[in-house]
Order: structure tokens, then C-alpha cells, then sequence
């Protein structure tokens, strides 16, 4: 249990250095991709750039009007 406390407690002392260190690791893996000639790489990063910005960031999803 002693461990969790410290793995929270690293993450709440160093939030912003983790945040940037994500955003940073996807903008450069952004680059790399649109370099490739390949699609294989871009449908992983969508998935990745997907998956960060639905559960990670907690963006609700767009409500549809009627």
C-alpha cells in the first residue's frame, strides 16, 4: 500500500512535468508519423491520440442538438 501512496504522491508533486512530457512525446510522434509514407503508423497514433483524449483528459463528448 506504501507504494501507491508514493506513486500518487510523485504524480500530484510532478503533474505538470507528466502532462508535458505526454504532450511533448505526442507531438514528436505526430512528426515522425506524417514522414512515413505508411497508414499503418497513423491509424496507431489516432488510436493513441483517441484513447488520451476520451478517458485521459476527460473530455465529455460533444452533445448532439435536436
Amino acid at each position: 500500500m506504501e507504494v501507491i501512496k508514493d506513486m500518487v504522491s510523485f504524480i500530484i508533486a510532478n503533474k505538470k512535468a507528466l502532462i508535458d512530457a505526454v504532450a511533448y512525446g505526442i507531438a514528436l510522434s505526430s512528426i515522425i508519423v506524417k514522414l512515413t509514407p505508411t497508414q499503418k503508423d497513423d491509424a496507431i497514433l489516432a488510436k493513441i491520440v483517441g484513447f488520451i483524449g476520451k478517458y485521459v483528459a476527460l473530455n465529455p463528448a460533444p452533445k448532439k442538438e435536436e
